[in-house]
């Protein structure tokens, strides 16, 4: 399929880059009083307590069994070096896969590209509101008596693993999670299209392992994680009508490998037209 200049990947590339880039800078704008991100903090625990999911301080346990008090040059090797894992899971995979996907499905099939950037860019801005009326202090955060140790302390590979810091951090943009969201949309977006099952098989146990990232290190609560996946669906069903398939000639202008009449799985799993 001929693309347009807009298409290209010179033009793509940096908008895409500017676009997250101005979603960091709004999104460190818009951080909150501790004071909310402390009261709707609790109203999670509430939340999880009720609904029986509030277990996160016991998952962070079994990889560092001295929280809420460790201390980081005592703490035997395995746990340190369990723990700088997850930091690291945690800091370089959110980055890291969305951007090979996006880059994969640019090259290889271009209508599914603009779709699932539509539904990232629409992610984005959903969770920005999020951010804004629903600060939550992340658990790492919590007074010791809850149960949590700080994770980051034991860092990871340079600045990969550390707290969030600098002029664009927000630590109170815990809910949604786009840690489970981007995880979630890197395998919707390109799971269907793989060949290759070991690598089918890497995607579909991603977001697990985010999840499991997102917990252990004390960086969100599970309930932020389903925030996240919800924040995905709706953003999916707001780019679905908003991008429009280019017109084409015939299929036999279709790029080889392009997906042109298969229903999309995520369409199938929301129930969208």
């Amino acid at each position: 399929m001929r693309r347009g200049w807009l298409g290209r990947w010179w033009i793509q590339g940096p908008v895409c880059y500017g676009f997250y880039e101005g979603f960091e800078w709004v999104r460190s704008k818009l951080q909150g009083s501790r004071h909310d991100a402390v009261v709707n903090a609790l109203q999670v625990i509430h939340a999880e307590r009720i609904l029986r999911l509030f277990h996160e301080a016991r998952v962070e346990h079994w990889i560092l069994p001295c929280a809420p008090a460790c201390q980081v040059a005592t703490t035997p090797t395995l746990q340190r070096d369990a723990i700088r894992f997850w930091n690291v899971y945690y800091g370089f995979m959110h980055f890291a896969v969305p951007g090979l996907v996006l880059v994969f499905l640019f090259w290889k099939f271009s209508e599914r590209f603009r779709l699932w950037r539509n539904t990232a860019g629409a992610m984005l801005l959903l969770s920005l509101l999020g951010f804004w009326l629903y600060p939550v202090l992340p658990p790492r955060l919590l007074p010791v008596h809850y149960g949590f140790f700080d994770a980051a302390h034991f860092g990871g590979i340079g600045p990969i693993g550390k707290a969030e810091a600098g002029p664009l951090a927000n630590a109170y943009a815990a809910m949604p999670s786009l840690h489970i969201g981007w995880s979630t949309w890197s395998a919707f977006a390109v799971v269907p299209v793989l060949k290759r099952r070991w690598v089918k098989a890497l995607l579909i146990v991603h977001p697990f392992a985010t999840f499991f990232a997102v917990v252990v290190t004390a960086n969100h609560y599970i309930l932020d994680g389903a925030g996240g996946l919800a924040t995905l669906a709706l953003a999916y069903l707001v780019a679905r009508p908003l991008t429009r398939p280019r017109a084409t000639a015939g299929t036999a202008g279709a790029s080889p490998g392009e997906e042109t009449s298969r229903p999309d799985r995520m369409t199938r799993v929301l129930g969208a037209p």
